[in-house]
Parts: C-alpha cells; sequence; structure tokens
C-alpha cells in the first residue's frame, strides 16, 4: 500500500476577479430550465511552478522514501464584466463565442469554477439600473457552460444604449469591489474580465476615482484583464497592470490569451511517496455504554471496537435492522453511533468493518416512557406537509404567496408546543425553483410573481427534514 503526505505547496500565480453587483436590477436565470451539456472530457496539459522540498521526520515501518510531482488545479470565482451599448453590436457575437470556448475549457481541465456576469453601460445617458448583476436562482454565480450561455444570450438579445462613446465601467468594477452582492470563496482566486469596444469614464455610484478603485482591486487580490481594441491599450494598462491580460477584441481567437488565466491556477507540488507494511484489521466488536434498554426519545451510544489498534483503515458503516424502532446518528470518524429509541420494540445495530468485513452487532430494547421523562420521536411523512395552492391563475405582474403547513390530521394530539419543535427541530429547510422564471418567479420566502408574458410555469417547494429527506411539492402558475 502507499501512504502519500503532502510536503509543500509551489507558489502561486496571482489570482484574478471580476465584477457583482450591489443596489443594481438583477437579471434571473432558473438553473434548472436550462439544457445542460458540459463536457465531462479531462485535459492533461498543466504548467509546472517553482517547488521546494522540506525534511520531515521519518517513522517505524516505512521503507523506500522518494518524492514525485504532482499538479494541481485550484479553485477560481471569475466575473466576466461585459459592456453591453449599442456599439457593442458587431462584437458581441464574438464576445459569446469566446467566452463559451473559455468557459469549456476550464471545464475540460475539471477546475472548480464559479462564473459570474456583469453587464453595464453608461449611467450617465442610461441611468443607474444600467449596470446589472446577472442572476440564475438567485445566485450571482453560474457553474456551467450551459448556464453561462443562457446569460450571454440574454445580453446579446438586447444591446443598446450608451450614448457617448466611453462607458461607465467604473460603476461596474464598484460593485465586485463593493463586496455586498458577489461572496467570493476564501479559497478562490479571482479573476475579472473586462470586454468592451469603448474606452471608459470614471463616473460611478460608488464615489470611486481611478486611484481609489485600483487600491480596493490590489486589496482584495482582484486582478483585473481586458479585451477591448488596441488603441485603447494604453489607457486600460493601469487597470490590467503586469498579471492581467490586455488583448484586442478584434481577434476571433482571444480565447486562447484567455487560457493563460486558467494555467495560471495550476500548480506543482512535491510529494513524499512512502511505501510502508499495511496493517490490516483482525477483528471487531461492539459495546454498549450503558443499558441496552433505553426508552422512547432516549438515546445510548455504542463503540465499535477494532483490533490491532495500529490498523490502517478503522472506517466502519452501521445499519440498524428496523428503522421504525430506533434511528442512528453515526459520528465523523464511525467509530461510534448514538442510537435513539422510536417506538416500543427490539431491534438490533451491526458495524462492519470496511478493511476485511468484520461485523459486530449490539441488541437494543425500546420500552414506552412517560411525558415527563422521555420525548416521542415524531416522523414526518410528505402527506403530513400540505402546500397550497396547487394551482393558481393570475395576472401579468401580479404576485401570491405559496404557503406551507402540517396537516390537521397530522397535528390531532399533538400539543401547541410539540408542533413549534417540529418546525424547528425536524426541518432543515424550505426551498422554491420556479421552471419558468420568465413568466413567473418566485423569491426565498415563497412569494411568486408573474412576468410580463403570458403563458405557464411550475413553482417546486422543496422542504429538506433535519434527516436529509426531501419533499418536493408542485404549484402550477397560469399567467394571463
Amino acid at each position: 500500500m502507499r501512504k502519500v503526505k503532502l510536503l509543500l505547496t509551489g507558489f502561486l500565480c496571482a489570482a484574478l476577479l471580476v465584477p457583482s453587483a450591489g443596489t443594481s436590477a438583477a437579471v434571473t436565470i432558473n438553473r434548472h430550465s436550462i439544457d445542460e451539456s458540459a463536457s465531462d472530457s479531462s485535459g492533461e496539459e498543466s504548467s509546472s511552478l517553482d517547488t521546494k522540498v522540506e525534511e520531515i521526520t521519518t517513522e517505524e515501518g516505512r521503507t523506500d522514501k522518494h518524492t514525485e510531482k504532482k499538479d494541481v488545479v485550484e479553485p477560481a470565482d471569475i466575473v466576466f464584466v461585459i459592456d453591453s451599448t449599442g456599439s457593442m453590436a458587431s462584437y458581441i457575437q464574438n464576445v459569446a463565442n469566446n467566452v463559451e470556448t473559455f468557459s469549456k475549457y476550464l471545464e475540460e481541465q475539471k477546475v472548480d469554477v464559479n462564473m459570474s456576469v456583469v453587464e453595464y453601460r453608461d449611467i450617465t445617458c442610461d441611468g443607474k439600473n444600467s449596470t446589472k448583476v446577472h442572476t440564475i436562482d438567485g445566485s450571482p454565480w453560474h457553474r456551467t457552460t450551459a448556464e453561462l450561455k443562457e446569460t450571454l444570450r440574454i445580453i446579446k438579445s438586447k444591446v443598446n444604449g450608451g450614448g457617448d462613446l466611453p462607458e461607465t465601467l467604473f460603476d461596474a468594477l464598484g460593485y465586485v469591489t463593493d463586496e455586498t452582492t458577489l461572496k467570493f470563496r476564501s479559497n478562490a482566486h479571482k479573476f475579472a474580465i473586462v470586454l468592451t469596444d469603448a474606452n471608459y469614464k470614471e463616473n460611478n455610484s460608488f464615489g470611486l476615482n481611478k486611484a481609489s478603485l485600483l487600491k480596493k482591486l490590489e486589496d482584495q487580490k482582484i486582478n483585473t484583464s481586458v479585451i477591448t481594441n488596441s488603441y485603447y491599450f494604453d489607457q486600460y494598462k493601469d487597470i490590467t497592470k503586469d498579471t492581467g491580460i490586455l488583448t484586442d477584441i478584434n481577434s476571433r481567437t482571444f480565447s486562447d490569451d484567455l487560457l493563460k488565466l486558467a494555467d495560471s491556477i495550476k500548480k506543482t507540488i512535491e510529494v513524499e511517496v512512502i511505501d510502508k507494511i499495511v496493517e490490516p484489521v483482525t477483528y471487531l466488536k461492539v459495546t454498549c455504554t450503558g443499558d441496552n434498554t433505553i426508552k422512547v426519545g432516549n438515546s445510548a451510544e455504542l463503540k465499535a471496537i477494532i483490533l490491532p489498534e495500529t490498523a490502517d483503515n478503522k472506517n466502519v458503516e452501521w445499519v440498524v435492522d428496523d428503522e421504525s424502532i430506533a434511528g442512528i446518528d453515526i459520528s465523523s470518524d464511525t467509530m461510534t453511533c448514538t442510537v435513539t429509541g422510536k417506538k416500543e420494540g427490539k431491534t438490533r445495530v451491526s458495524a462492519v468493518s470496511s478493511d476485511g468485513g468484520f461485523n459486530g452487532s449490539y441488541d437494543i430494547t425500546i420500552i414506552s416512557g412517560s411525558s415527563s421523562d422521555s420525548v416521542v420521536a415524531i416522523e414526518i411523512a410528505k402527506e403530513d406537509l400540505k402546500v397550497t395552492p396547487s394551482k393558481k391563475t393570475i395576472n401579468k405582474q401580479k404576485s401570491f404567496n405559496i404557503k406551507i403547513a402540517l396537516t390537521e390530521e397530522f397535528k390531532d394530539g399533538i400539543e401547541p408546543e410539540e408542533i413549534d419543535a417540529i418546525w424547528e427541530d425536524d426541518i432543515d429547510s424550505i426551498t422554491y425553483r420556479s421552471s419558468k422564471s420568465n413568466i413567473a418567479s418566485v423569491n426565498s420566502n415563497g412569494k411568486v410573481t408573474a412576468g410580463k408574458k403570458k403563458g405557464k410555469a411550475i413553482i417546486t417547494t422543496t422542504v429538506t427534514l433535519s434527516d436529509g429527506k426531501e419533499y418536493n411539492y408542485k404549484t402550477t402558475v397560469y399567467v394571463k
């Protein structure tokens, strides 16, 4: 058996990031209405960076140590800042093609990437709401090329406005550095990619000038690239600095330059490979802390004893014969599990070792208890919840709320405080999703709002229980 231990990561290239919005209008897409067809092919090309190996203490039983190089691709959050003024009409299809090519490359390289799109024009001519952060299912982050392609389609369909040639790029970058709309991942490299055919003016909603904007980009480790007409390169050099890409929007293959950004999040690390003798599991036994008889609502802890103690793989799989009598909660290291009584009866809890398939078991007896010393375990079935309405016809741009409640049959005989406890303890989350957000959108509180088009949309309400079970309910909305 080979055991790999990481020694030192290579020094990574500077990260790049892109804009997002705070108070601007957001364009929403429903993630589930998009046809996802991302490639699963995996590229092998990588770029190696300088590495250094440090000494570590050897351990008994280890032999034949040597080092190997390993390529690692780190996560990235990328924001495309796209000029959608009228002068971009002759460029916008080329922009969409190259952005899609870049996104597909990231998918092929298995990059853990989030992508966002900030659209901007000229707030002095088109108003402050002309800077927009596009969202999908309420999130500014697109996870696939298919989702990104849908947002680009929306932008292509309405390129106009702008007035004079300089556009208000600083307003879009102001939303990026505002840190209120885009929640960048702490472990991700941040990229901002501006795509425009024009120069810029400094007008913005954030009181920024060039010096203060550049400082915010630097402080937040946001490095910016610009795709624009070559005669504006001198104006954008301060924004891209030495680490960003500055290339011509007239190029039909400017995505080739963008690939350098993808390669910059790759690195090579040194790993130490150590051959050693594997110590297999030879014995497993299940023990109980306390009595093996518990009352309904009470718990007991079972523990797996594995020999030898120095065995390499101590992972254990736990199962209960009758889940209606008792439930189990397994610890993160799988060595213990908590058994909780649901109803009177007797059942067996078993543990099986991943290494060797050794097994052990323990019989648990559940007895009744008074309300003063036990809590009745209540399970919620799908039919115990009622979501209304199941159908609704509304006029364009009108709203209504989806309501969810426990049925009267379920609540019969249960005290009000127990009902409150069920909502608090047994129901983990309630989410809503629209099949066609342009027909009828829904927010996180279940408020459904009809759009400006007639049609039919399905609102899916998903109730997730604390045990991980999910129940889906449909509301059909007709907009007339």
